[in-house]
């Protein structure tokens, strides 16, 4: 928990978690950058009640909205708010929501930043809670990786040990611990992956395959219960960019593309294409499925920030605005069209390193 506890700390996006009683709203979480934007030390915030953090004026639309969803009535994913700073003044900003019930309790998890800009904000609150995802997967990586070098290391200590069982029941003995190596050699091999797609790195030639690769065995589980994955994955050039930055836009593309199927239930008609392939100076990853047709609107704004529809990007809540984000930054485009026959196709061009 210190290392989930540790990424919340310096992941430099501010969060605040509260917990709902049914009569007030208690903190139980502030990092640095939430306290930091408030004027307040952490120990300080901890100390001064929620509803003293909003600005007066907005404390009524607050229990408000509190008592709504206590109801049932669904939480927007992002929501314009009017804090107070400690020195009283007031403080606007963009925040994304998030909540969950822990032991009966109703959670609220906050992320925000000061407002300006209302589209380029958003995007880049946007920008800001997949970066926490992406500092909290690294915490979540770091802690099982931990345990489990020591579960590896005496695996091979227990295969030595097993040489002087008797013939009769070696065998039998080692073909159970070849099982139970081999799912503990796949857990780590999940955890490289998510540290790959989790820890901020530095720019450099980024072989988009192994990328692809890595963000499929992570995706997988929300995938396949909803269709067949097919991989047409090829050795390509060399792209220039950051890693994590680039496995981040790619799962988007997976997520988003997963959405159109609303069925968790296996369909053998059911398909995700994910094909990785070199186009002249370019190196192209192309994400597509055979789910619900793609709408005008749902194409005019799935690059939107906390993009949502009833059929497309339902549950996902993140579109495709920041995988846009990273391919123009890098040269390169995202497009999204219709597929032919239904469903949808969406297209990620990144320059060759050799051309960027």
């Amino acid at each position: 928990m210190s290392g989930l506890l540790e990424a919340l700390n310096t992941s430099g996006t501010a969060v605040i978690i509260v917990g709902d009683t049914g009569q007030e709203l208690i903190r139980w979480y502030a990092n640095v950058s939430a306290a930091a934007i408030l004027g307040y030390t952490v120990d300080e915030l901890y100390a001064t009640p929620v509803m003293n953090t909003i600005a007066e004026v907005q404390r009524p639309l607050i229990a408000q909205l509190s008592a709504s969803f206590r109801g049932g009535q669904p939480m927007p994913p992002a929501l314009e708010l009017l804090l107070q700073h400690k020195d009283g003044t007031h403080l606007p900003v963009e925040a994304a929501l998030g909540v969950c019930e822990i032991d009966g309790t109703r959670v609220y998890a906050v992320v925000f930043r000061p407002s300006g800009g209302h589209q380029h904000q958003l995007s880049l609150l946007e920008a800001d809670r997949i970066g926490l995802v992406a500092a909290l997967a690294a915490g979540f990586a770091h802690e099982i990786n931990n345990p489990l070098t020591s579960v590896l290391l005496n695996l091979r200590s227990l295969r030595k040990q097993l040489a002087s069982l008797p013939d009769a029941v070696q065998p039998q003995a080692l073909r159970c611990l070849d099982d139970i190596t081999t799912g503990a050699e796949r857990i780590a091999s999940n955890v490289r992956a998510l540290q790959t797609l989790a820890t901020r790195s530095s720019t450099q030639e980024v072989d988009l395959a192994a990328v692809v690769t890595s963000a499929l065995r992570l995706v997988a589980p929300t995938l396949e219960p909803r269709a067949q994955v097919i991989r047409h994955i090829t050795s390509v050039q060399p792209v220039t960019g950051e890693e994590s930055r680039i496995g981040q836009a790619v799962l988007a593309m997976m997520l988003f593309s997963s959405s159109g199927f609303n069925s968790e239930v296996p369909s053998t008609s059911n398909r995700i294409v994910v094909a990785v392939e070199q186009r002249a100076h370019d190196v192209v990853v192309e994400v597509s499925d055979n789910g619900h047709d793609l709408t005008a609107a749902e194409a005019q704004g799935a690059f939107d920030p906390f993009f949502r529809s009833s059929a497309r990007g339902a549950g996902v809540g993140v579109g495709l605005g920041v995988a846009r984000s990273v391919a123009t930054t890098l040269g390169g485009e995202v497009m999204l069209a219709p597929r032919p026959g239904g469903g949808a196709v969406i297209t990620m061009r990144l320059p060759a390193a050799s051309h960027a």
